[in-house]
Order: structure tokens, then C-alpha cells, then sequence
């Protein structure tokens, strides 16, 4: 389960997403990205969550009473003291009826000071944040506060109740929009996935309930119908209908029998199984996207690093240009006047907008990519897949679809197909490879009742990238080598050996995916240049090249596909493959993705991972990339912009403070809608996950 909220060395506490490398936001309580998550996360409570915003219910009543503060300040302004309804008030009434109006606006606005001015005063002192935006803004809506105060009570000056709590019911709603639209962009990820339930284990005859924690590898689990599958493993028994939405985003479920491997979160619609345990809590594919999410979340994208940095060097411009308004106009206007100017600059110039202008595309884009079925490791990802312009593929289990199936199996030795086929099945039991799951398909078939547990137990088990696999049964040496495809068009052939001595060969033939002309046809429409790697034989490459019609180079070992990716570029290149023999490939190219399938190891070594079993979401999720980089563009253009006119208005005396506060929600708002424009448009990336 992803739980990035207590991680107070990279996320904030409240809103669970990354700091910037600048902060000093850290309190006992956690670390916190802005004094608005400071705030929320205080009033609210992580014990309330789920429950009423005690934040939002204090700005509610707030804006309640300064409505009240309105009308009295309206009444004052408006000399509605002198007259009502044509009948003259005597002087005596009038100064009364004035005396009643301000203190009214007194008795109205100092609550609303508590309310919300003492948060953010606790904020300030416990983060340190005193040569702040939210420093000069309660400092000014605080002294607003004490002058009107003082003419109140001892005084006949004119009083700015109004500006003091309108001004701090907007600052504060501004703040809290902000810290929901992160919070927000969190749970959208993090909701994605479930807790853990516990597990029946089987020992012999004897069943027992669990935690996932203690079961180890080689433990066998029983799942039931509607349960969670807790382990990565391989099926000993059973059939059943698998969902797995929550792992690759698709909505149909799949079946799996004898030798299927299935993965952890997994959820059994019908039937039941029986699996062994291969990879158990920590390892598993779950437990590895899980990690790869948290540091999706917590690597900045060059993007956000700019907008931090821009609003780090806006923040003393501010200072100063307050400062000098304030100078410029208390001569001219008078004290007041030139606090509620300086006022006015610092709300203008409040980088709301621009602290949340780019990460919340960023994360809007995580979050929606993830609920289509891809998962991308970082957000930096996004602006590399923007600039793509060549895409690479691999063959086998790539642009093929995932079924390969055995053709031929001629021995070269005395003994029979099931001897040889079985030999085979033994060496690839744990494999994740297309034709490695082809052998096992094939030994199931021609076995009666087959179980995993008929396999013959292979040693010493290790794949060789791009050339095969190798093991020790019964104390002799095999191996499954690449072999050469001559008089059988279209298949890879693929060598058993004993002792370095063929045994064996054996023949497999895969059809393309079903989407996958279509998927290269939408790619060449957009301006890129598709080609294939691959290791396989030069026949069977070149057939499958001819119906895709796209270039093809062959007979590739994995040093060979990282030469051609580095002579493309690799800057610009996507590199596409199964994740295991392409690891190489995956890690040279600009962005490597791999397809549906890839273990938990093979997941270190790409940034994009299409958790379905097609690759129809690769062109959306290009078309997101771009639309991602724009949106943050933009969203920074504007916040700058924004920031600019505003600050010069503000400084020559034409924004009011309480004009310069609505502006500044009103900036706020525009950034967080068009953000969220990106995950609107949803029919480019394929059906969503149901969650």
C-alpha cells in the first residue's frame, strides 16, 4: 500500500507530496510543503479524514461574518447614518448610530482574526517562515486589524474591518485550495491501491490463517473466490477468473490454470487456486510498483524545479517592491493608505499560482496515467516523452502477441517429444519469456492432470540475455539456445542441448499483436519513426517486419540493441521491450518502456511500464506527455505574467488589498482547472480502472 504521507524526508505530512529540495518546513509533527498544508493538516487531522474540512468550515463562517463586516463598512462609507428614509438624524444620533456600526464591524471581524489570523501566525512560527508572503500578509491584515481597533476605541480614524477579514478569509480560502488540489492529486494515486489481507497457508494437510508477512518463498496458498492473491507465484492447482485492474488497469478478467504465473493483488472472481510462492512481501511485482509510485512522486520533474526557483527569486522582489510602495506613498497618502498599498503588492504577488502551476500538472498526469494502465516512474519522464521522435521495439513478447506457441519439437536424440518436452519445461518453469511460457503451455497440453508439481526439479537456473537459459537436472548441463530458422519461414527455432550436444529442437510461431499495425500506424501519423531490435533469427524477423511494415534489424545480443539505440540518438528515442532481455536497451535509451508481463527486478530497469496486455495506450500516452509539458508551460507562463501586471498595479496604488486577494484565488483556480483539463480527456488513453 502506498503511504507517502509520513515520509518526512522527501513528501509533506498533509498532502503527501514532494518538498522542494529548498525547504526548512520541518516540525515535530512532520514536514510541510506551504503553511496552507500546515494549517489543513493541523485543524483537520489525519484521525478526521474522510470526515468534514475544519479548515473549509472555519472559512465558511468566516466569510459569514465578513459579510456582516461588509454591511457595516457599507452603512459607514455610504453616510447611511445621515439619512434613512428622508428623516434627519440629530448629530447626537448619528455619532451614535456611527459608534454602533464600528464596533459591530469590531465584534464581527475579531473572530474571524482567531479563526483563521492565529493559524496562520502558528504556522509561521513553528515552520520559521518570517520573511514570508504569509508573513507581510498576516502582519498587514493584522495591523488593519489594530489601527481600526485603536480608532474604534480611542479614536475617531477611519477602520478597515472589512479589508482585514475579507482579506483573510480569501488568503486563507487561496491557501486551502492549494492544499486540497495536492492532497487531491495524492489520493488519486495512492487510492489505487489496496491493504493486505491475510493469507491461507497450506502445510501438508493442515491449513492455517496468516499475516502476508510471514509467508516465505516456496509456502503454498490457498485463494479463494473473492479473495486477494497475496504472493507473486505459480499456480499448483486450479482454474479461476483473475481481476486485475488494479495492477494493469484492465477491466476483463483473464483465466490462469496449472503453471500460470500470478501476481500479488490480483483478485479471484471464480474458482479457486492453489499457488507456490515465488516472490513474497518486499519483492513482489506489487510491492516494486508500489516503490516505483513513491518515487514517481518525489522526484521533481526540471519543470518544477524552475517554477521553485522562480518563486523562491519572486519572493525578495516582493519584499522590496512592498517595502518601496510603502515608503513612496506614506508621505503622499498617509500611513494607513500606504499599508493597505504594500498590502496590496504582497497579495498580487502571492506565488500561490506559481508553487502549484506546474507540480499539479505533473501529478495530475502520474495519477491519470496510472488509472489507464501505465505507470510512469517520474515526471521528468513526461518532458522527455514530449520530445520523442523515434520509437524502438523489440520482437518477441513485444509487438507478438504473448501467445507463441510450439510448432515442432524434432529430437535429435533417442529420447521421445514428452522426455524432451519435459526437459524443457523443467528449465523453464520460473521464466517470464514469451517462448519460455510457450514450453510450459505445451508440456500442460500433453500431460494427463498436469500439476506443477510433475516438473522435473531443475538446479542452478540461470538466464542468459538474448541468447537463453541454462540448468542442472539430475547432475548433467542443459541448455535452450537461439538456433537457426533456415526451411521454417516466420518461426524461431529455438535448441536444447545436454552437455553442449543438441538434444533437440523446437520451433515456435507468433502472430503480431492485434494492435500493433494500427499502434505503428498512429505513431508514424505523429511524426515519429517506429523500427524493430530484436534477437531473433533474420527469417522470422524480416516475415514479421513485412506485415508491420516497418524496418527491422535481427540476430541483435543485448550489447548490439544498446549500439543501434546509442546510434539513434539516444536522446529522443523510446526504447520498447519485455523488460527482461532488454534491460540494457531499456536503461540507454531517452525513455525505456516495458510491456505487460515484466517481473519485479526487470521493472528497475524502465521508466514507463505498460501494466496492460496491449500496447494501444503508447500513442496516448505520447499524446499526454505533450499535453502535460504544455499545460505546465502555460500554467508557469500565466502565474508569471499574472505575478508581474499585478505587482505593478498593485505598487502604483490601483488594487485594493481585498481586489488583490480575490485575484489571487481567482489565479489559483484558473491553474488548478487547467490542470485538471488533463485528466478529462480520457478516451486517448483507454477505459479507466475501476476503483
Amino acid at each position: 500500500m502506498i503511504e507517502v504521507r509520513d515520509n518526512s524526508e522527501g513528501a509533506c505530512t498533509h498532502c503527501g507530496l514532494p518538498l522542494s529540495v529548498r525547504t526548512t518546513n520541518r516540525t515535530e509533527d512532520g514536514a510541510f510543503c506551504c503553511t496552507g498544508c500546515f494549517v489543513a493538516w493541523h485543524l483537520t487531522g489525519r484521525e478526521l479524514e474522510g470526515k468534514s474540512d475544519r479548515l473549509l468550515a472555519r472559512i465558511v463562517l468566516s466569510a459569514f461574518l465578513s459579510m456582516g463586516v461588509m454591511v457595516c463598512s457599507l452603512a459607514l462609507y455610504g453616510k447611511l447614518i445621515e439619512s434613512g428614509g428622508g428623516a434627519e438624524l440629530s448629530s447626537d444620533a448619528a455619532e451614535a448610530m456611527h459608534g454602533v456600526l464600528r464596533l459591530g464591524s469590531l465584534a464581527l471581524a475579531t473572530p474571524i482574526v482567531f479563526l483563521l489570523g492565529i493559524p496562520h501566525l502558528q504556522a509561521i512560527l513553528t515552520l520559521r517562515r518570517f520573511l514570508s508572503a504569509d508573513s507581510l500578509v498576516l502582519a498587514g491584515t493584522l495591523s488593519a486589524w489594530a489601527v481600526s481597533l485603536w480608532n474604534t476605541l480611542f479614536s475617531s480614524g477611519d477602520v478597515y474591518f472589512e479589508t482585514a477579514s475579507i482579506v483573510l478569509v480569501l488568503y486563507t480560502l487561496g491557501k486551502w485550495m492549494d492544499a486540497r488540489a495536492r492532497d487531491r492529486a495524492h489520493a488519486r494515486i495512492a487510492s489505487l491501491t489496496e491493504d493486505e489481507e491475510p493469507a491461507l497457508r497450506v502445510r501438508g494437510e493442515r491449513e492455517e490463517l496468516v499475516a502476508v508477512e510471514e509467508l516465505e518463498q516456496g509456502d503454498r496458498v490457498r485463494v479463494a473466490r473473492g479473495e486477494q492473491i497475496p504472493v507473486d507465484g505459480l499456480v499448483l492447482s486450479g482454474v479461476a477468473e483473475l481481476d486485475s485492474s488494479r495492477l494493469t488497469g484492465e477491466e476483463l478478467s483473464k483465466p490462469v490454470g496449472v503453471l500460470d504465473r500470478v501476481l500479488a493483488g490480483s483478485r479471484v472472481r471464480e474458482g479457486e487456486l492453489l499457488v507456490r510462492a515465488s516472490e513474497v512481501l518486499g519483492s513482489r511485482v506489487r510491492d516494486e510498483m508500489d516503490r516505483l509510485l513513491r518515487s514517481a512522486l518525489e522526484r521533481r520533474a526540471p519543470l518544477i524545479k524552475i517554477a521553485d526557483r522562480a518563486a523562491g527569486a519572486l519572493l525578495p522582489i516582493v519584499l522590496l517592491v512592498a517595502l518601496g510602495t510603502a515608503i513612496y506613498h506614506w508621505p503622499r497618502s498617509g500611513p494607513e493608505a500606504a499599508l493597505m498599498y504594500a498590502l496590496s503588492v504582497v497579495l498580487i504577488s502571492c506565488p500561490c499560482a506559481l508553487g502549484i502551476a506546474t507540480p499539479l500538472a505533473v501529478w495530475t498526469a502520474l495519477g491519470e496515467a496510472w488509472r489507464r494502465g501505465i505507470l510512469v516512474r517520474s515526471g521528468d519522464v513526461f518532458e522527455r516523452l514530449a520530445r520523442n521522435r523515434r520509437v524502438l521495439f523489440d520482437k518477441t513478447g513485444t509487438l507478438t502477441t504473448g501467445a507463441v506457441s510450439l510448432t515442432e519439437l524434432r529430437p535429435l536424440s533417442g529420447e521421445s517429444e514428452e522426455e524432451l518436452l519435459a526437459l524443457a519445461a523443467a528449465l523453464e518453469a520460473e521464466t517470464e519469456h514469451p517462448i519460455g511460457r510457450a514450453v510450459l503451455l505445451a508440456w500442460r497440453e500433453r500431460s494427463v492432470a498436469p500439476s506443477a508439481d510433475q516438473l522435473v526439479e531443475a538446479s542452478e537456473r540461470k538466464v542468459l540475455p538474448g541468447v537463453g537459459i541454462r540448468g542442472t537436472i539430475d547432475g548433467s548441463h542443459y541448455r535452450l539456445r537461439r538456433g537457426a530458422s533456415e526451411g521454417r519461414a516466420g518461426a524461431t527455432v529455438v535448441v536444447l542441448e545436454r552437455e553442449d550436444e543438441p538434444i533437440a529442437e523446437l520451433a515456435f510461431r507468433a502472430e503480431p499483436r492485434a494492435e500493433a499495425r494500427e499502434v505503428l500506424g498512429r505513431l508514424k501519423r505523429r511524426g515519429l519513426s517506429p523500427a524493430i531490435l530484436t534477437g531473433d533469427a533474420e527469417e522470422p524477423a524480416r516475415a514479421l517486419a513485412l506485415q508491420l511494415d516497418v524496418p527491422v534489424e535481427a540476430e541483435l545480443l543485448p550489447g548490439q540493441k544498446v549500439a543501434a539505440i546509442l546510434e539513434a540518438g539516444p536522446e529522443g528515442v523510446l526504447f520498447v521491450g519485455d523488460g527482461i532481455n532488454d534491460a540494457a536497451g531499456l536503461a540507454t535509451a531517452d525513455v525505456g518502456a516495458s510491456v505487460s508481463g515484466a517481473s519485479a527486478a526487470s521493472l528497475e530497469a524502465a521508466e514507463v511500464h505498460l501494466l496492460r496486455s496491449d500496447l494501444g495506450a503508447l500513442p496516448g500516452l505520447l499524446d499526454l506527455a505533450k499535453r502535460t509539458v504544455a499545460t505546465a508551460r502555460w500554467n508557469l507562463v500565466w502565474a508569471f505574467a499574472y505575478n508581474v501586471g499585478g505587482l505593478y498595479l498593485a505598487a502604483n496604488g490601483r488594487l485594493t488589498p481585498i481586489f488583490a486577494a480575490s485575484a489571487m484565488v481567482v489565479s489559483s483556480g484558473l491553474v488548478v482547472m487547467n490542470s485538471l483539463r488533463l485528466s478529462s480527456e480520457r478516451a486517448q488513453l483507454g477505459p479507466q480502472v475501476r476503483t
